[in-house]
This record gives structure tokens, sequence and C-alpha cells, in this order.
């Protein structure tokens, strides 16, 4: 099958070389592969706390490494792709960065609100410190994010939807709501999801998204690909044959796919 979302060293917090992840894939028999890196930040005029991704100066060199990968014959067939931080008020900027390279397709994905990486686990103690009011607030906070990743026409795939959930905390409050929206918002903005796998060996102990929004995406016809965000080689692949199962289970019957920015269907009954 598939996996769509693969990481190297080159973002500083993953390991392994392009060519580290595509025998792996190679080995466990996966027909696709994506790789996904994180666009550079510096190319955005931001500078996180952390370094997280490559620098601009390496985009080439990546562009380069997995462009070689796929004059390769059989399987797995490989997709260059990216992970690109949505930064509110820098839509023009992603937008005009974008158009200077052949992607097969872009993820958007959010990490940061302000300059909070609150998806790094050496941060993950600040969540203790809030009131579940605040909780609330900060999912609150996410998904208006979420809604604008998915209304500004820039990505092919929505990263790691909830990923706001990923150590655990929750509102004591109903966010079905925005479950809801989002869902709407996909639907009528046509742009597919990912069945992110790496949520299962976080905190949270489940996909992204879980199985609620998932239902919901379904139900609007919201179409869904299949990542693994693998950090390390050994990764590639991983629970990909979970999600698959659980998509039938719930009654989709087919994975997005990408070339050249243009969704295709790949059949999974």
């Amino acid at each position: 099958m598939i996996d769509y979302h693969l990481h190297t060293s080159r973002c500083c917090h993953a390991e392994g070389t392009v060519e580290d992840y595509y025998k792996e894939a190679k080995r466990k028999g996966l027909e696709e592969i994506g790789f996904a890196d994180h666009f550079p930040l510096d190319l955005l005029n931001f500078t996180p706390p952390v370094r997280v991704t490559m620098e601009g100066k390496e985009l080439p060199e990546y562009i380069e490494e997995v462009s070689q990968l796929q004059l390769k014959r059989g399987n797995p067939d490989v997709k260059l792709g990216i992970e690109v931080d949505f930064l509110p008020d820098r839509e023009e900027k992603i937008r005009k960065q974008l158009a200077k390279y052949p992607f097969d397709y872009v993820t958007g994905s959010v990490h940061f609100m302000g300059n909070w990486d609150f998806t790094n686990p050496e941060v993950a103690c600040e969540y203790a410190k809030l009131k579940d009011e605040e909780i609330f607030g900060l999912y609150e906070e996410y998904y208006h994010l979420i809604e604008k990743v998915i209304q500004s026409n820039l990505f092919d795939i929505t990263g790691h939807i909830d990923v706001i959930k990923k150590f655990g905390y929750r509102p004591g409050k109903s966010i079905q709501h925005f479950l809801e929206q989002i869902a709407d918002l996909l639907r009528a903005a046509d742009i597919c999801i990912e069945l992110n796998t790496a949520g299962s060996y976080a905190p949270v102990n489940e996909f992204y998204p879980g199985i609620e929004l998932l239902k919901l995406c379904h139900r609007k016809k919201v179409p869904v690909t299949l990542g693994s965000d693998a950090h390390r080689p050994a990764e590639v692949g991983r629970d990909i044959d979970k999600a698959l199962s659980l998509l039938k289970s719930i009654g989709y019957r087919e994975v997005a796919v990408f070339k050249e920015r243009k969704r295709l269907a790949r059949s999974i009954v």
C-alpha cells in the first residue's frame, strides 16, 4: 500500500536519508511512498525557538535526492511531497514559494501557535499548567487555524488534522461543533486529509484523526490518504495495515494518491 508522510534527518528531529527510507519501504513491500519533509521556515521568514526544518539552501538538495529515487523502476513508486507549516498572514509568501518547486503534493499542517511548537515533547509540560477552560481555548484556537489551512487553497492534504490532542489533554466541554465545521469545510474545499498513524505512539494513543472525525469525513465524502509520519526508517509503513482496516470498516473504498499536484484514487477493496 502507500505511505505519504516520510521525513529525513534534514528536518533536525528525524534520522536517515531518503535512500534509507526507500530501502525500508522496498523491504516492506510498499507500492508507493511520498516524502513530506518540513519546508524550510527561513524561506517563510519565521524563526522557531528550536530548529525543526531544513534550511532554505538545503531544499534543492532534498528535491534532487527524491528526484533521483523517482528514476528507479518498480515498487515503491516515489512521490515528491513537502509538509508546510501554516503561518497566519503568510499565505501569499507560502503560495509564491510553493510555485517555484515541482512537488507532487503539498501537506499543510499546524505546529505553531505564535512561537509555541505545541507538538514538541520538550515543551509538553506547558499543557499541565493550563486550566480546563484554557485547554478548551487552545483547541478553539487550533481549529481556527485548521479552518484557515483548509480555506487557504494552498494545500492538497491537511496533515495530522487533530494533532492538538497529541499529549492526551482534552477539554471537558464538547468540541463536536469544531469537528463538524472542519468536515464541512474540507468537503467544500475538496481537500484531502491523511490518516496519520503516528498518534498511536504519542501519549494520546490513537490515530490522527480520531474515529469520530474520520467518520464525519467519510459521511461528507472527504478524500483520505495514508501516512506513518516516519521520523526513522524503521517507522516506514508503521500501522498502515491497521489504518487500511479502519478505513474499510468505516466505509472508505479508496485512498488518494497524487502526481504533479493532481489527486488520483487507488482502490483499497
